[in-house]
């Protein structure tokens, strides 16, 4: 640690404080959800899908309620008609012979199925910085405290960051089946299974309105 005295603190120093801070909120913040491997198919559906059954392949049946009713609702607000599975398969995720026999009897044109990929994490290294503190003393020769500054060496540190990452499958009935858009969601230290929904469902929908997969009423 400097002992030399700054006073006051050269601007530069306070600029340079500031830039340091600024980059510990970027990778300390709150957590975040972007969309990766997006791909459409270039064709895209024959009409944009407007019923759709959604599908979220979790093994507790209370995450796969939270995270089919949140599709349904994002849906709603873009006109689409959507059904969560547990309305159909209240005791356990439908398989893909459960799946087709429902789009069968419920005329569905089209079908969401989210499913949970491997969690991953990431190491980001925060650079260390130097920061101007006071110090206030009493100095006998004058008879009154003065403040002066010393640098402070804050050392660098490594940031972990659990990556919650899921599959976003879009499928058309129409034609015996086929895929019209998938990506991949990344929720980086999300504080619960809602947020990383909630985080999910904000990225994807309005998304897919925008590409034309489906409906948008707006």
């Amino acid at each position: 640690m400097s002992t030399r005295v700054l006073w006051p603190p050269p601007r530069w120093r306070a600029d340079r404080l500031v830039l340091a801070l600024l980059a510990v909120a970027v990778v300390s913040g709150c957590a975040t959800t972007g969309l990766v491997n997006v791909w459409r198919d270039p064709q895209g559906p024959d009409a944009p899908l407007r019923n759709v059954l959604v599908v979220a392949i979790k093994k507790d049946e209370a995450l796969r309620r939270i995270m089919e009713d949140a599709f349904v609702t994002a849906l709603g607000q873009h006109g689409v008609q959507a059904t969560p599975s547990y309305r159909l398969f209240p005791t356990a995720v439908p398989d893909t012979d459960q799946v087709i026999q429902a789009v069968r009897d419920k005329g569905f044109d089209g079908v969401i199925v989210a499913s949970k990929l491997a969690t991953q994490t990431s190491a980001t290294y925060v650079p260390g910085y130097t920061v101007p503190e006071a110090r206030t003393r009493f100095n006998p020769w004058a008879g009154r405290y003065q403040t002066y500054y010393v640098e402070v060496y804050r050392p660098g540190y490594v940031e972990t960051d659990r990556i919650v990452r899921h599959r976003i499958d879009v499928w058309s009935t129409a034609n015996g089946g086929r895929l019209l858009w998938t990506a991949e969601g990344e929720s980086i230290d999300p504080s619960s299974a809602a947020q990383v929904t909630k985080e999910i469902t904000k990225e994807v929908v309005p998304l897919l309105a925008k590409q034309g997969v489906i409906a948008n009423k707006g």
